[in-house]
């Protein structure tokens, strides 16, 4: 049996049409549970006279909010499966029909899609039925009222709405209930009349920065009681997007903010960029920073906080890295220091603003290495490597290997007199490092390009840099992607 729980407050003149909608099931059934909160608007002798007149049942409660009333309802429930609906929405004639059938597939989590009724018109929202993921949730996922739970899930985690809450209280109760279940189903089926001609309700009406706020603090709090790792950085990651939503800044609400120093992105031209995306899931776990800037590209389906389109029409590689570096530098809306990246950069432990800078032994020892692997023949690499020691020795300024493939902290204006000083030599981050005598700790730059490695040297490194083919099929590139599974505030 399913049972339907339906909290009622001041709800006169929509309940008629919502329980006329069970009135007219195919399937009647289901149990009905009807919570008056307190109304004081006609709502109570509209639900006894339909109690009278189809058994539904019927209490009637002080008001003590939604939450309260879906929590009385729980206790009522006799089906094995339940659900909750608005009372100024309503059902399709088969609703309940579906809903049972569905539940022989024995899903603890199921969600049904919603015609939108508009003044403007009725809109169905589109539907991809599947099983989905914690990390890749369908839309209106955060809604109960779209959603069959099987009863033995709600009972077994102890589940209940938090009493209090003007907002968002629907959102903490199907998080809760979907890390639990480690995703839901998302049905083909249309079940949902969903309205927007109740201007007092919440969803519709009047919010603020307080009601937005207590939401994403119970997010945290949720973080922090959760002992699953993965599971607690999902509910970070729902905060900062709700922070970075319109509907936050609307209200005055800002993402948090995590560091001093803006992050810059050299990012290349094309429509996919799967390490790009990953890299900021990194830097959303694990990185301080204040804004990510994007320069050069930007791949579809992500969206930094700030983007500058180059064409990147530069003869080399070099020239246009040394082209997006100037523009950045000479950008005063970037932090005066910055942290420069590259879209294949993996943060894979807790990172430390003020941490050292890190170089790779002595620019000849880099040489030598390279040599040995080409049987001591100079490449096109070491030829530009030795002319790059020849021009930090005579400006007497030391020759550290400062790593190519790990993140460094820029100083704008610092990076402007180098640029200057050495417009001929591509090597930036060894021109800088060393000019500066920033100095920094001696660790290995962790590029990996094998497909088969040694996955338990990666697991005690910070950080980690890939080549297209040792992320898309290599251990490294499944390591990243199975540690971090969640959607950064970046994908839209």
């Amino acid at each position: 049996m399913i049972s339907v729980i339906i909290p009622v407050f001041n709800k006169a003149p929509f309940l008629e049409r919502c329980l006329d909608s069970i009135v007219n099931q195919t399937d009647q059934s289901a149990q009905i549970i009807l919570v008056d909160d307190g109304s004081t608007d006609g709502s109570p002798e509209i639900l006894d006279r339909y109690s009278k007149d189809y058994g539904f049942e019927v209490y009637h409660n002080k008001h003590k909010g939604v939450s309260a009333a879906r929590n009385f309802g729980l206790k009522k429930v006799k089906g094995d499966y339940l659900t909750f609906l608005d009372a100024d929405d309503a059902y399709t004639e088969d609703a309940i029909d579906v809903m049972t059938r569905m539940t022989r597939h024995e899903f603890n989590i199921v969600q049904f899609g919603q015609y939108r009724h508009h003044a403007k018109g009725v809109r169905k929202d589109p539907i991809i039925k599947g099983n989905y993921p914690p990390y890749r949730l369908p839309a209106r996922w955060a809604m109960v009222w779209n959603k069959l739970f099987k009863k033995s899930l709600i009972d077994d985690l102890g589940l209940k709405f938090i009493e209090g809450m003007q907002f968002g209280e629907d959102e903490t109760f199907s998080a809760q209930a979907i890390l639990a279940n480690n995703g839901l189903y998302q049905a083909p089926q249309t079940l949902i009349h969903h309205h927007f001609d109740d201007k007092e309700s919440l969803c519709r009406g009047e919010l603020s920065v307080k009601r937005l706020e207590i939401l994403t603090d119970t997010l945290l709090r949720l973080a922090e009681k959760e002992p699953n790792p993965a599971k607690a950085e999902w509910y970070r990651a729902k905060v900062r997007q709700h922070r970075d939503s319109a509907l936050y800044k609307r209200f005055g609400c800002q993402r948090e903010i995590t560091g001093n120093y803006d992050i810059v992105y050299f990012v290349k031209n094309c429509k996919e960029d799967e390490e790009l995306r990953y890299s900021l899931r990194s830097v959303e776990a694990n990185f301080p920073y204040r804004d990510v800037w994007f320069y050069g590209g930007k791949p579809t389906g992500l969206e930094p906080d700030h983007y500058v389109e180059i064409e990147q029409l530069e003869a080399t590689k070099w020239e246009r890295v040394r082209n997006m570096l100037r523009r950045a530098c000479l950008n005063d809306e970037i932090t005066e220091n910055f942290w420069l990246f590259n879209d294949d950069f993996f943060i894979l432990k807790p990172f430390v603003e003020n941490s050292k800078p890190t170089y790779n032994g002595d620019l000849y020892r880099h040489i030598v290495r390279i040599e040995n692997r080409h049987d001591e023949r100079s490449t096109r690499w070491t030829t530009r490597l030795r002319h790059l020691t020849k021009t930090l020795e005579k400006a007497k300024v030391g020759t550290l290997n400062y790593a190519v493939h790990k993140p460094i902290l820029i100083n704008r204006e610092k990076a402007l007199e180098v640029l200057d000083k050495f417009p001929d030599e591509p090597m930036f981050r060894a021109l800088y490092g060393n000019y500066w005598h920033i100095g920094g700790t001696n660790e290995p730059d962790h590029k990996v390009q094998l497909i088969e490695y040694d996955m338990d040297r990666v697991d005690k490194w910070k950080t980690v840099s890939t080549d297209d083919k040792s992320f898309e099929v290599g251990d490294v590139g499944k390591y990243i992607k199975d540690k971090f599974n969640m959607k950064s505030r970046f994908e839209r």
